[in-house]
């Protein structure tokens, strides 16, 4: 099975994309003599982890209905629950009385801008909760070694929404393709239809999240 692959945007990513392959040329096509002496650093651990691939076009757009899944939970202890269904939280069948919108957002240990990320979508998710708004993180690190790390975020940043397991990218692979930018997020309506999509952006989130949040809140409360 081909797994997805993902990569942090150049302008946010704590640790930088690799290089290009293959050597600097001249105009007739041939190497210089500077590419011919000069060698390509050695690949770090982090680079490894973020390929130099071009992302694909979104999936998802604003209208389109939200992908349902259920997994489990990284963090059940913190979040109440061993799993996650998010036909509970929109769309006809929704049992969450008080959910109005739902913020879904991907993140992986190797994406420091995620890892920047999650202190606001804690603090988000307290906001707004009395709102109507509702949070899921679904975390696509493959390797159960580094799952750890995951539960250190969770400590450390106190994160009491769901953080769904998602080990093979079959949830990823239906909201975000085979390759796309990190951080990506996306706004749902309580009618399980996407209010937003916003996938590799290269400001922090709260400029714009913040804003939008309050628009869809009090859209769905005039329906």
């Amino acid at each position: 099975m081909a797994m997805l692959a993902l990569i942090s945007t150049a302008a946010n990513a704590a640790e930088p994309l690799p290089a290009r392959s293959g050597a600097a040329s001249t105009k007739t096509g041939k190497p210089s003599a500077a590419a011919k002496q000069k060698t390509a650093p050695a690949a770090t651990p982090a680079d490894a982890h973020v390929p130099a691939v071009v992302a694909d076009p979104p999936v998802l757009h604003v209208g389109d209905e939200a992908p349902m899944f259920s997994a489990l939970l990284h963090n059940p202890a913190e979040a109440g629950a061993a799993s996650v269904d998010l036909s509970s939280l929109v769309g006809a069948d929704a049992s969450d009385d008080g959910s109005r919108v739902l913020l879904v957002t991907f993140f992986a240990t190797w994406c420091g801008p995620c890892k920047r990320e999650l202190p606001l979508l804690v603090q988000l998710a307290s906001d707004y909760r009395s709102r109507g708004l509702r949070v899921i993180s679904i975390a696509i690190d493959k390797n159960e070694a580094d799952w750890p790390q995951i539960e250190m975020l969770v400590k450390d940043n106190h994160v009491a929404f769901p953080i769904a397991k998602d080990r093979y990218n079959l949830i990823a692979r239906r909201w975000l393709g085979e390759k796309t930018a990190l951080p990506s997020l996306f706004l749902v309506g309580r009618d399980g239809l996407i209010k937003l999509v916003k996938q590799g952006y290269t400001t922090g989130a709260e400029q714009f999240l913040r804003n939008e949040i309050d628009q869809a809140l009090i859209a769905a409360a005039q329906q």
